[in-house]
């Protein structure tokens, strides 16, 4: 039996009707996906980058008569150059406070202070979340003021982090070094001596965190 064409019509109507529904449901829901994908923040790392830190310092002296870890706690600067999205080149000072133990080295509290000269791997370049890792040349110094008495020496540093973009221009920093070296010079006063015969070693360890600024986006 032939059904009524309002029949059919009705139906026809109803079926373009969910069609229309469905069709913008899905518009909807890509436009907010598109949306937040534009408003959620991208990195760009490349070019001249400012980074300043918080730092948690760990030093262990090593020697055949000995061995020592003193703590504490400073702070890090870094500048560099991000010359691609995967490679930056950065230099940096350190410094930190240092709570000595009762040695024949670090009798007192004292001072730790570096120089550093890096490599930079940025993984995932163009996302929020990026992790990175890097590699240092380190000049390292060991200033006791009371006694007067500083140690030298270099080393290197081997370590990662992760940098999370805010904005492309500003990021939350965390990241976490190891290494070490031995010292080759010791000055006390104005009298300073090669430790080529009685020379040590340290390791460091230091935790950073802070901020990262790429202030030509």
């Amino acid at each position: 039996m032939t059904r009524p064409l309002c029949l059919i019509r009705s139906e026809v109507f109803r079926i373009a009707v969910s069609c229309i529904l469905v069709g913008l449901t899905a518009a909807t829901l890509l436009s907010s996906e598109t949306m937040a994908q534009e408003a959620e923040p991208k990195s760009n790392t490349e070019r001249l980058f400012l980074q300043i830190s918080l730092d948690g310092q760990s030093i262990d002296y090593r020697d055949d008569a000995f061995s020592e870890t003193d703590n504490g706690g400073g702070l890090s600067l870094r500048a560099g150059w991000g010359v691609s999205p995967l490679v930056t080149i950065y230099v940096g000072v350190t410094g930190a406070s240092i709570d000595g133990q009762s040695s024949a080295i670090t009798g007192n509290d004292y001072s730790w202070s570096g120089g550093e000269l890096g490599l930079r791997l940025n993984f995932r370049s163009g996302r929020s979340l990026v992790p990175y890792a890097d590699v240092a040349l380190r000049g390292v110094a060991a200033t006791e003021d009371d006694r007067d008495v500083e140690f030298r020496g270099g080393g290197f540093t081997l370590g990662g982090g992760v940098s999370y973009f805010f904005t492309p221009a500003v990021a939350l920093d965390a990241g976490l070094h190891f290494g070490g070296g031995r010292f080759d010079e010791v000055q006390v006063g104005n009298i300073s001596a090669g430790l080529d015969e009685d020379e040590f070693g340290y390791g460091e360890g230091r935790f950073s965190l802070g901020l990262t600024f790429y202030p030509l986006r």
